[in-house]
């Protein structure tokens, strides 16, 4: 046998793998879904728990249910007014400062998370959304980036940055 002949042979024969080949790669890609795919999908919903009760903490000026859903270790980072209020903050730090600039001098609070764009890997998770806070005095519109991460099959807060502008609510 020569070489010839055996690529030819092989050719020939290569035709009749290439739609098997094409069967196994479309089974693969529309196969039902595995649990690492559903582990996916409940983390996501976890996460979006964690940013409704940060929602619901922040907005009925809860500091311990807020301090509740974030690492003790967690950074947050402010930059507002096109960069002329720029701020990090340790947790303690933004909460001492949240209570006494935001919830010591208003009644009423609202802060909505919309259009959240949620990415997930293994243990670590980061949104992307918009929010809308409101207060008595003030409009504030911008983007809220979160990162979390999954420890001991919980969820929690581990950075928020914020950028926005800030208006006048009157």
């Amino acid at each position: 046998m020569t070489l010839k002949y055996r690529l030819t042979v092989i050719r020939e024969k290569i035709w009749l793998v290439i739609p098997l080949l094409l069967v196994l790669a479309y089974v693969g890609f529309a196969s039902p879904a595995t649990d690492s795919d559903k582990a996916q999908a409940d983390d996501i919903e976890e996460v979006n728990a964690v940013l409704d009760a940060f929602e619901d903490a922040y907005s009925n000026e809860q500091l311990n249910d807020l301090r509740q859903l974030f690492f003790a270790e967690a950074v947050i980072a402010f930059d507002v007014a096109g960069g002329d209020n720029q701020r990090v903050y340790n947790l303690e730090n933004w909460l001492e400062s949240t209570q006494e600039y935001t919830f010591d001098t208003n009644d009423y609070i609202s802060d909505q998370l919309t259009n959240r764009e949620v990415q997930v890997f293994r243990n670590i998770a980061y949104v992307v959304c918009d929010y809308r806070y409101e207060d008595e005095n003030n409009l504030g519109l911008g983007v809220d980036i979160f990162t979390l991460m999954k420890m001991r099959n919980r969820w929690r807060i581990l950075s928020l940055q914020f950028t926005g502008e800030q208006g006048s609510n009157q």
